[in-house]
């Protein structure tokens, strides 16, 4: 297992470069040394490398420890997928402008129709429909 290294603002490995990636290293960096011959990784790419030294012909290696856990593992809660709706005033109008729409083009509509359905028989004559009365057969009583 090789310690890992974290870089701050006094380490002497600051404003080096990674053997692999070629970025400076900088405050916050984790960072692997190389066991043969002392070269400075990145951890992650000691990781990405294969936990090998990225410099030409070292046979350095080893493997990283595993991260600390700090905390136990929180419980998996499951949320619903929608957030609930709350109606709100400007909703609550819509919908009732909504409703009225509706009922003012369902009674407009009749209305038409009845309009129509009068000047038909009684205006012009123009008997284009039987009377209602021959339509209702009459009941006993």
């Amino acid at each position: 297992m090789l310690p890992p290294v974290t870089v701050d603002k006094q380490s002497p490995f600051l404003g080096e470069e990674c053997a692999l990636c070629k970025d400076p290293l900088t405050p916050g960096d984790v960072v692997i040394i190389c066991p043969e011959d002392g070269s400075r990784h990145h951890d992650r790419c000691w990781i990405a490398n294969g936990n090998k030294c990225a410099a030409y012909g070292c046979r350095g290696h080893g493997e990283l420890p595993p991260p600390p856990t700090s905390s136990p593992p929180h419980p998996v809660t499951f949320s619903p997928p929608h957030p609930p709706v709350h109606y709100t005033l400007a909703n609550s109008c819509l919908i009732l402008s909504i409703a009225i729409a509706i009922i003012l083009c369902s009674v407009g509509c009749f209305g038409l129709w009845a309009i129509a359905d009068y000047l038909m028989l009684h205006v012009w004559n123009l008997p284009y429909r039987a009377p209602f009365s021959d339509l209702i057969p009459m009941l006993p009583i």
